[in-house]
């Protein structure tokens, strides 16, 4: 008897499936029918023309206005920097010896011509050969700085005069002075004056 009303059960739970499925169908192909409980908007009556009706005036669109060519603004050159220390380069062959070390000295001198201690020089071979060299120097009691530059040293180095900090900021005080090393028995000074 159970088994009975089971198999009841599900039969009735199939048909109902089906004829829900047919449901769908039948909406699905004719939408506007009363069984369906969404259907979809209907569109609004197109109006009728009018016989001896006039037409109304259509405002003519403004044209946009032309734009103007946009002049940019002339550049003005980025003035240098002013330090307090300006720098003389005198460069040539070392002579007077027969050994052929390269190197670059300089001193730090104040207004008056005494020298400066302490002072940070940043000296540095970006394209410089036999390799690039990046070192800091500081100078002595006498304002003096030298550093014998490796065998076959030549081509560009840079250097630059730093404030002394106790921080370790070594802000510059002086712009980057270009040296030019020459072929043979390379030698450079770099003097370093206050204003």
């Amino acid at each position: 008897m159970k088994a009975r009303v089971l198999n009841g059960l599900a039969l009735a739970l199939v048909v109902a499936t089906g004829l829900v499925g047919v449901l769908y169908a039948v909406i699905a192909v004719e939408p506007m029918m009363p069984l369906n409980p969404f259907p979809p908007p209907t569109a609004p009556p197109s109006p009728t023309p009018t016989v001896g009706a006039t037409a109304t005036p259509v405002p003519t669109p403004t044209p946009f206005p032309t734009p103007t060519a946009l002049r940019p603004a002339p550049l003005t050159p980025t003035p240098e920097p002013s330090y307090p220390f300006t720098a003389t380069v005198e460069t040539g062959p070392l002579s007077g010896t027969s050994d052929c070390q390269a190197m670059l000295r300089g001193v730090v001198l104040d207004r008056e011509g005494h020298g400066l201690e302490g002072y940070p020089v940043h000296l540095w071979a970006a394209e410089a050969a036999p390799a690039p060299d990046d070192r800091i120097l500081f100078s002595d009691r006498s304002g003096r700085w030298q550093i014998a530059l490796p065998v076959g040293a030549r081509g560009l180095w840079y250097v630059q005069l730093h404030a002394p900090d106790a921080r370790q900021v070594y802000p510059p005080l002086s712009p980057i002075v270009a040296v030019a090393l020459p072929d043979t028995c390379p030698r450079a000074t770099v003097e370093f004056r206050e204003r």
